[in-house]
């Protein structure tokens, strides 16, 4: 988000909201919470896939064998693409599934409110459907705009698909008024949807945020990458707050930057972090913050709704292997799927034999 797409958001923001004011939060131990970036680019090939989900795996393998928490954001395009990988993902507990918009590089801001409304929905969607046939369905409760690109029509759509954090924020550059050196999550005055701040650090002398995507763009090295996350850090342990940092699996997958992570990663560790996913960090802010309380959170949840697409009085379609599963009424509902692969929702070894659909 360039400066004056900032501005104008904070102003937006400025007219629904009315921030508090900020309370410090001691930690018990130092926290953080890593999230990454399950992404496609919007053209792909076949190989892209592989290439993308092998470096999303060798990211997750630096947490599951010991035992930390992770939140993995995932567009709608990766859901659709990698399906099998994403699903399986979900079915990890110290795993938290969240939305990461639709697809690379789209921009919210310059879309109607349908228009908008139209694409979350669907993304929604799309990783709601990752899951093993006769498994529960992931529930969605995280979201972050690509390019973190937003408005107060994002906010309000986010709602009424129930959402219960955004973590399009960052620390000193995006935030609600009053909210501006805020670290933790804090609820959003008006809204039933919580701001998770990124963490920021200077870059080249300015105040950038703490993602790897724009760090490279930077020209930062593998090395300096990791000694500004360390050196972050141990501000941060010092100050009460968490640190809070995105990996792309498009950026640090692989290579300096992959080494960069695995080292970050085992610094924190041997230095007593809790790793914490996203709505866990949600849940710590609300219960120490009497501003920002637990019933907030508990009255978000209670709003959850099944975003599955199949409606009363329709026929269902499986998105994977086009299995009709009939209710009462005449629409079909369906979505694009990848070919060759086993179907997720409905056998344990049928074969796609859907149309690909747009």
């Amino acid at each position: 988000m360039n400066k004056s797409s900032k501005i104008a958001f904070g102003m937006l923001l400025g007219m629904a909201l009315l921030g508090t004011a900020c309370i410090g939060l001691c930690q018990e131990s130092p926290v953080v919470n890593i999230m990454i970036d399950a992404d496609i680019a919007p053209t792909h090939s076949a190989d892209d896939v592989d290439v993308a989900g092998t470096a999303l795996i060798k990211l997750i393998n630096e947490i599951d064998p010991k035992k930390r928490n992770v939140t993995i954001f995932v567009s709608g395009g990766m859901a659709t693409v990698y399906r099998l990988g994403v699903a399986s993902q979900g079915t990890m507990a110290n795993h938290e599934l969240a939305l990461y918009g639709n697809n690379t590089g789209e921009d919210l801001t310059i879309l109607s409110n349908a228009e908008q409304e139209a694409i979350l929905k669907d993304a929604n969607n799309r990783l709601y459907h990752c899951y093993v046939c006769g498994g529960k369905h992931i529930d969605i409760r995280g979201f972050r705009p690509q390019g973190f690109e937003q408005n107060e029509d994002t906010l309000r759509i986010l709602e009424n698909l129930s959402i219960i954090y955004n973590a399009g924020f960052q620390q000193g550059l995006i935030y609600a008024p009053g909210h501006e050196e805020d670290a933790w999550p804090y609820l959003l005055d008006g809204f039933k949807l919580y701001a998770v701040p990124i963490t920021t650090a200077k870059v080249n002398g300015e105040e950038a945020v703490l993602y790897d995507k724009y760090v490279k763009e930077q020209g930062l090295s593998g090395s300096q990458w990791q000694e500004l996350l360390q050196s972050k850090f141990d501000e941060n342990v010092r100050d009460g707050a968490p640190t809070v940092v995105i990996f792309s699996n498009l950026v640090s997958g692989n290579g300096e930057y992959l080494d960069a992570y695995r080292n970050f990663l085992d610094y924190a560790g041997s230095n007593g972090a809790r790793f914490l996913t996203t709505l866990q960090l949600v849940e710590e802010a609300a219960a120490k913050d009497p501003g920002s309380t637990i019933p907030e959170l508990e009255e978000a949840r209670k709003g959850a709704m099944d975003v599955n697409p199949s409606e009363k009085g329709s026929v269902i379609v499986c998105p994977t292997c086009d299995e009709a599963k009939a209710e009462k009424g005449a629409s079909i509902i369906s979505y694009s799927v990848r070919k060759s692969k086993e179907c997720l929702n409905c056998t344990d070894n049928g074969t796609i034999n859907s149309t690909e659909l747009a």
